[in-house]
């Protein structure tokens, strides 16, 4: 029997070799190339059943790559191999027909996995690929496949799953198998108490059947019933698909429909639909709280290093938390979209970040500083900056950071831009920056008080500020009784 061909297409030799040794001996034929552009030419002349690339490489990346292969073959099964530095590049991989990724540095068992589900799956849609029903799902995949938040993805596969088989009654439980607990649910149609009463009573002995059966499982009121099944209640009337959602040979959930019995039962057909429909699920779940699980690590790594900026300037405890929170207060009200709020969020807890290289003399000297250490204080925007740049998820943090020292009327620094041309983030964190400033006690002087830092706020609207700004955190202030309402 020929074996199925896997091209690997990676710059770092040493991967290369570790992959070609893994699945050489899981039985597969493997050919390895350092070179985007002859990896191309191999998959022009002959074929293979996966495509694994690397997304950072020298001559042509990963995106490249799928994209070119995507203009003329449509089902070989990719798979993409990044770092923690390019979450949000993966992320685009997948919705243009990447079927996963593997995130470095990866152990034998999670790259044996990453292969044996992408053929299982792709396998799986070739099957399927023929019958007219199931054509609809390619939009299906790319429609939940970029949902990157688990709770919206469930209600979105709920959604789908009951538009495509036209059910009357869905729902989705998440099961955490090592807590033996439900995490999440979404359901359609059945009424609370329905819902209630399953989750506490019936929803793990479902998952116990269908870890047995390892498939959907159809039943039709009048024909037999496998067994077990019939302790589990349905709806009188009406039949019904139970499907597992699994990864990696975990069992992570289940999904349940109903579908009148009399009028129209659901078929074998509809069964295969949910099959695979139960598959596309279970990947974008998957990836979701892989997207998840790095974000969080992501803001992980933002705490750690506001910490270090905090540590080095000891007059800025809680400075920037406070901060980030009076701004994120500021964006809200200004209706900014979450992912905007949470960009200058991230931007208000490192602004100062660049701080962490201005010597202790300079930082906490307690008299007027010379011109040359103002010199080198008002270089910490742009090394804040720096230091963040090689990480992707805040590129737009790092403009805010860049331009918090902006002034409205131009004489700010680095770049001197002026009013609407300053990021809107930089803006609001200038404001918040400065009433913060001006309500603690620095080395040089006492916190001012609250009349004194109100003047200050109002002297300096238009000339250091955004005054529409300034009038949203006076709002706010007053709102929380820091302030009259005068």
């Amino acid at each position: 029997m020929e074996r199925e061909k896997i091209l690997v297409i990676d710059d770092e030799e040493f991967i290369l070799d570790i992959v070609r040794e893994v699945l050489t001996k899981m039985g597969f034929d493997v050919t390895i190339t350092p070179d985007g552009y002859k990896g191309l030419s191999l998959l022009r002349r002959e074929k293979f059943s996966l495509m694994m690339t690397d997304i950072r490489m020298p001559d042509i990346t990963g995106l490249e790559l799928i994209q070119h292969v995507r203009e003329w073959n449509k089902e070989i099964p990719i798979i993409i191999i990044t770092g923690h530095g390019t979450l949000e590049v993966a992320i685009k991989a997948l919705k243009m027909g990447a079927q996963g990724f593997l995130l470095k540095p990866f152990t034998i068992d999670e790259l044996r996995t990453a292969v044996a589900d992408a053929l299982e799956k792709t396998l799986l849609l070739n099957e399927n690929i023929r019958m007219r029903a199931l054509m609809p799902l390619f939009e299906v995949n790319k429609e939940i496949i970029s949902e990157t938040d688990t709770k919206r993805l469930l209600g979105l596969i709920t959604g789908v799953v009951v538009r495509e088989t036209r059910a009357d009654r869905a729902f989705l439980f998440l099961y955490d198998e090592q807590a033996g607990s439900i995490t999440m649910e979404t359901h359609h149609g059945f009424p609370l108490e329905f819902i209630h009463d399953f989750k506490e009573k019936h929803v793990h002995t479902l998952m116990s059947l269908l870890r047995n059966e390892k498939k959907p499982v159809l039943v039709v009121p009048g024909a037999e019933v496998p067994a077990g099944f019939e302790e589990i209640p349905g709806v009188r009337g009406f039949s019904n698909i139970y499907t597992p959602l699994s990864v990696r040979g975990s069992h992570i959930g289940v999904i349940g429909l109903s579908r009148s019995a009399s009028e129209r039962p659901f078929s074998l057909s509809d069964l295969e639909l949910v099959s695979v429909l139960s598959g596309q699920a279970a990947v974008a779940i998957e990836n979701a709280r892989l997207y998840e699980k790095l974000q969080q690590s992501y803001l992980s790594t933002i705490v750690t290093l506001s910490g270090i900026a905090e540590s080095k300037d000891f007059y800025t405890d809680k400075h920037m938390k406070d901060i980030s929170e009076f701004a994120v207060e500021i964006a809200r009200r200004l209706g900014l979209p979450d992912a905007e709020v949470e960009h200058i969020r991230m931007a208000a807890l490192l602004h100062d970040l660049g701080k962490i290289s201005v010597p202790d003399d300079i930082l906490k000297k307690p008299g007027k500083l010379t011109a040359e250490e103002m010199a080198v204080i008002r270089n910490h925007p742009a090394r804040g900056a720096k230091m963040l740049e090689a990480i992707e998820p805040l590129r737009e943090a790092r403009e805010i950071i860049l331009h918090h020292h902006e002034y409205f009327d131009g004489s700010g620094y680095p770049d001197g831009l002026k009013g609407k041309d300053i990021p809107l983030g930089a803006r609001i964190i200038a404001v918040a920056d400065a009433f913060d400033a001006m309500t603690t006690n620095r080395p040089y002087r006492k916190a001012l008080p609250m009349d004194k830092v109100l003047q200050e706020l109002r002297d300096f609207s238009g000339r250091q500020f955004d005054p529409a700004i300034v009038e949203i955190l006076l709002s706010i202030l007053r709102e929380r009784g820091l302030i009259d309402f005068g």
